[in-house]
């Protein structure tokens, strides 16, 4: 079966030879945003069960496209269901690409934009540098010793200058986002170890971050996450990420 796998591989590797990506820039950094497909398999592993988190990022635009990085891992436990594994791969992808990559995004725009927004400063507790009138020094004491375990926040919200619109097939998994809750995935804490409640909250009140619905068919992740494809779902994705021979990209 592996020199059947590695047969077709490179009989698949040369007919590709001659593919390319292509890329292209016709806009200015205000009117392009950062566009995250995020998708993931159902127990898509055939040892353990395990599914698979694919993310596609991209920098899209009226007439730009330039893929940035892609996510092709597997899960760390067993989902229960498509849209616990849909809500794993979401939180991955946000955490480990879509926030760093925005805050890039922000700051290239901060740099060539006319007009400057001031830079993201993660927020600290306010000290008072004098003791009040009246107020014992044990009080004092205790006052400043209720931040002493603050920690700032690693990756803080966006100036709201950039987007990151991530691209959901998975209708349930935007509900949820919206409402903000889900008892029957009150476990993924100790299984995944992923804090829901900061997935969801982070979408909804980043200025910078939205989800929108995509149909299963224009999720370009969706070929990180599936091991087969019919011929023609397969070209279609790749049109989608253009990738293709370079005489038909450039004649679309």
């Amino acid at each position: 079966a592996c020199e059947e796998r590695l047969h077709r591989l490179m009989e698949y590797l040369k007919t590709a030879k001659d593919w390319v990506q292509l890329c292209f820039v016709g806009d200015l950094p205000e009117d392009c945003w950062l566009a995250l497909f995020v998708d993931a398999s159902f127990a898509g592993d055939l040892e353990d069960s395990k599914s698979t988190n694919g993310a596609y990022l991209c920098i899209a635009g009226p007439r730009t496209f330039v893929p940035v990085t892609w996510i092709c891992k597997r899960q760390t436990a067993v989902s229960h269901s498509s849209i616990e594994a849909e809500v794993i791969s979401l939180d991955a992808a946000l955490r480990m690409e879509g926030l760093p990559s925005l805050m890039l995004w922000e700051l290239i725009m901060n740099v060539f934009s006319k007009t400057k927004q001031g830079t993201i400063v993660p927020q600290s507790p306010q000290r008072s540098t004098s003791r009040h009138r009246g107020q014992s020094a044990l009080s004092s004491l205790l006052q400043d010793m209720k931040d002493i375990d603050y920690v700032p926040c690693t990756i803080p919200q966006s100036l709201g200058l950039g987007k990151c619109i991530i691209f959901e097939d998975n209708d349930a998994v935007i509900k949820q986002t919206i409402k903000g809750r889900s008892p029957n995935m009150r476990h993924v804490a100790r299984t995944h170890r992923v804090d829901l409640d900061w997935l969801w909250e982070r979408i909804r009140n980043d200025p910078g971050v939205f989800i929108k619905y995509v149909g299963t068919k224009e999720q370009i992740a969706d070929m990180f996450t599936k091991g087969s494809f019919t011929a023609e779902q397969w070209s279609k994705l790749c049109r989608l990420a253009q990738i293709g021979d370079a005489n038909d990209l450039t004649t679309r």
